[in-house]
Formats: C-alpha cells, sequence, structure tokens
C-alpha cells in the first residue's frame, strides 16, 4: 500500500474494497462504494449509476478526510489526455491483476477538479488538502506492490498542479494533434459535439481564461472552433507541465502508439517503473486487444479505422478542419509541436 493507513481511521479508508466514487462537492465528504475483496470488479462497479442502492456505499465526512491530507506524499502515476487518443486503451493495457491497476476517470476527480476550479475564481480558500486526501486514497494497493496509474479525465486536468505536490509518482500527457481532435469531434453525432462543449465551458471557466471569452462570443464559435480552443487550453497546460516536471513528465502522440504499440506499453511500463514485465501486460497477451474498442467491447477496431475514418468526411468540411486548426495555431503558436513526443525518443 502506498502510505500507512493508521487503524484507528474508518475501514473505509483502510480497506481499498471501499472505492471513493465521488465527492461532495459542498461539504467535503467522501463517498464509498464497495467493489468487493481483492482485485476491484470495475466492470460490476460502473455497470450502476452512484446512488441506485445496487452496492453498498458509505460517506466519509471532510473533518475525517483532512486526516489523510498527513504524510508522505503517495505513489500515483497519472495518465493526463486531451480526449480522443486511445486513452482508454492505454489504461487498460496497464491493467494487470495482482501487479497493476489503472483506475479509467475517476468521478471523484471530475468533482474535486470543479471544487477546485470554483474555490480558486472565488478566492474562497485552499482545498489542496482534499486532493491530497483523494490521491491518497486512489494510491492504495489491491495486492502487496501494486502499482496504481490513474487515467484521468480531461476535465479533471486542473488537478495537474495538486498531483505534481501532493504525490511522487509519474505522468503521461497524451495527445491527439489538432487535426485529429477535430476530426474526431465531428464523429459520433451531436453528443460528442455536447461533450466538447461541456469540456471548453469548463477550461474557460478556469481563473487564467475566463476573461477572454465573454459569453456572447462563444455564443458565435462553431463546434468546430470550440473544438480547436479545447484543443489548444489543453496543449497550454501540458506544454507548461512539462516542464515544470522535468523528468517525472513524459508525452505521447497517440498515433505514435497506434504505429508501434508494444514499444509504446513498454517504454510507458518502464517509465512508470510498474511492477513485473511490460510482456504481463494484455496488450502482449491477448492476441485481440486491438481489434477490440476500448470502451465498448462488442465493437471492432483496429488503428486503420482511425486513420480511415476521414473518408466518410466531406471535402469541404475537411478543409474547415485544416483552416480552423491553423487558426488555432496562430493564436497559440507556441503550441505548434511542443508536446514532441517524448516517450518514444
Amino acid at each position: 500500500m502506498s502510505g500507512a493507513f493508521d487503524s484507528s481511521l474508518p475501514e473505509v479508508v483502510r480497506d481499498p474494497r471501499w472505492y471513493p466514487y465521488d465527492l461532495d462537492r459542498q461539504t467535503g465528504a467522501i463517498r464509498f462504494a464497495d467493489v468487493g475483496a481483492g482485485w476491484p470488479d470495475w466492470k460490476r462497479f460502473f455497470a450502476h449509476k452512484p446512488g441506485d442502492g445496487a452496492i453498498p456505499q458509505q460517506n466519509l465526512s471532510a473533518q475525517d478526510a483532512r486526516m489523510l491530507a498527513a504524510g508522505e506524499p503517495p505513489r500515483i502515476n497519472f495518465i493526463w489526455h486531451t480526449a480522443f487518443c486511445c486513452s482508454t486503451a492505454i489504461a487498460n493495457a496497464l491493467e494487470v491483476p495482482g501487479a497493476s491497476t489503472a483506475h479509467l476517470e475517476p468521478q471523484i476527480l471530475i468533482s474535486l477538479a470543479h471544487a477546485r476550479r470554483q474555490s480558486d475564481r472565488d478566492a474562497r480558500g485552499d482545498l489542496s488538502w482534499l486532493s491530497q486526501a483523494v490521491f491518497r486514497l486512489l494510491s492504495r494497493a489491491y495486492a502487496p506492490g501494486a502499482a496504481a496509474t490513474v487515467k484521468a479525465a480531461p476535465t479533471s486536468s486542473y488537478l495537474v498542479g495538486d498531483a505534481t505536490l501532493k504525490t511522487s509518482g509519474r505522468m503521461l500527457f497524451l495527445y491527439s494533434d489538432c487535426r485529429s481532435f477535430l476530426l474526431a469531434t465531428l464523429r459520433y453525432g451531436e453528443q460528442r459535439r455536447r461533450y466538447v462543449r461541456s469540456l471548453f465551458r469548463d477550461l474557460r471557466s478556469e481563473p487564467r481564461w475566463s476573461r477572454r471569452w465573454t459569453p456572447e462570443a462563444m455564443a458565435e464559435l462553431t463546434d468546430l472552433e470550440i473544438a480547436s480552443l479545447t484543443w489548444q487550453l489543453q496543449i497550454v497546460r501540458f506544454r507548461e507541465s512539462l516542464v515544470r516536471l522535468g523528468e517525472r513528465a513524459a508525452s505521447l502522440d497517440c498515433d505514435a502508439f497506434l504505429a508501434e504499440p508494444q514499444t509504446a506499453i513498454q517504454r510507458l511500463w518502464a517509465f512508470f517503473e510498474l511492477p513485473g514485465p511490460a510482456s504481463a501486460s494484455p496488450l502482449f497477451t491477448d492476441p485481440a486487444f486491438l481489434t477490440r474498442h476500448a470502451k465498448f467491447a462488442s465493437d471492432t477496431f483496429s488503428p486503420g479505422q482511425r486513420r480511415e475514418a476521414q473518408k466518410n468526411i466531406a471535402p469541404e468540411m475537411l478543409a474547415e478542419v485544416e483552416r480552423i486548426a491553423e487558426a488555432g495555431y496562430e493564436m497559440f503558436p507556441e503550441n505548434r509541436g511542443a508536446l514532441a513526443n517524448s516517450l518514444m525518443r
């Protein structure tokens, strides 16, 4: 286990079968759900909505949660990503029962990021203690010596600063290029575009960006223009974080992963210092790993499908994608080629 938990603390803290699934943003209380003894049955847990009563649940008060903010920073790795960049497949490739667990976009980090944004924007006080408490809970090992990696949702990336100061692990900044991000925004209908707008809303609400785009200006932007700004603002954070973190951080272009998936996982395994050999990854042990959609197992997938997806897009729309991507770089010229795909050098 990463960090010792005092025996006087509640069972939900000491026993990793109690998963911290969400946060009460008003009180700071942490909500737990029972994912079972031993290695967690993630599919069983995530098949249910929080609060539906199908899984036993408990709460930990903010006062008790404060006790978790003390001690050495926990050892935990992070994957921060732009979305639409194979992050789920990469996280799944790090899941080896008994050795390495990968948390997939924990809801508690999404809620925590929202609380941190609002607190910072309104100058309500420092909530980094709560980040420390949550990170310690997510670092708990499900087997002796097992490692923990968090694939955070894009909207959770506001917590990169807290993770830098409050953990001792390493961080991967995973991305697609701007053009691919825009093309991905066009796929899967209105729900995908709504998601990108929601992500931009969160980014724009951060103190450093909140005065740059007024609601009136946002209303005049197209879906693709919103997507371009969303990508650029994420890359600003990634670029600055890579400089600040030094050897604790690496970047990876998802196209480089798709071109050489086994090499990428071997390097990521070594970078994260995960226990055991990289060959234990399901990427190596499961022949069908890269033929299934990472999020929808019933769907097929191949690296070629991602690259060929643009064939169904009208030429005039492809031209618009190119124009808007270039306009984004004119607004943020320092982002062009900034991440450099350091993991695969």
